[in-house]
C-alpha cells in the first residue's frame, strides 16, 4: 500500500497518524475507507473498507490510496471532493491519475 503525499482526509477522521500508521503495518481501522486509484482502465476509483484490504483475497494487490475517510457516506463524499479538485485543475475529472501523478 502506497500513500500519496497529498492525500485527503475526511473531517470525521480521528487520530490520523494513528490511522495512517495501523494501515501502513497492515492492520484494519474500524469503520475507515480509503480511496485508492484504480490500477485498470475501467475503474477511476476504489472505495474500499479497510478491513477489506487486507484480506487475502486482495492481499497481493498494489494499491496507492489517495483518500481516507470515515464511514462510507464521508467516503463517497471526500471522492466528490477529490473529482472536483482534479476538475479545477485539469478541466477533465477523469485524469485522476495524472494529479496525483504530480507528486
Amino acid at each position: 500500500m502506497i500513500f500519496s503525499k497529498n492525500y485527503y482526509v475526511g473531517k470525521n477522521v480521528r487520530n490520523e497518524s494513528r490511522v495512517i500508521k495501523r494501515l501502513r503495518r497492515k492492520r484494519p481501522y474500524k469503520n475507515i475507507y480509503c480511496i485508492c486509484l484504480g490500477n485498470s482502465s475501467k475503474h477511476l476509483m476504489y472505495i474500499i473498507e479497510s478491513k477489506e484490504m487486507f484480506k487475502p483475497i486482495y492481499f497481493n494487490q498494489e494499491y496507492k490510496v489517495i483518500g481516507i475517510a470515515n464511514g462510507k457516506r464521508e467516503a463517497f463524499e471526500l471522492t466528490r471532493v477529490i473529482i472536483e479538485s482534479v476538475y479545477k485543475e485539469y478541466g477533465d475529472p477523469i485524469k485522476v491519475k495524472e494529479f496525483f501523478a504530480l507528486e
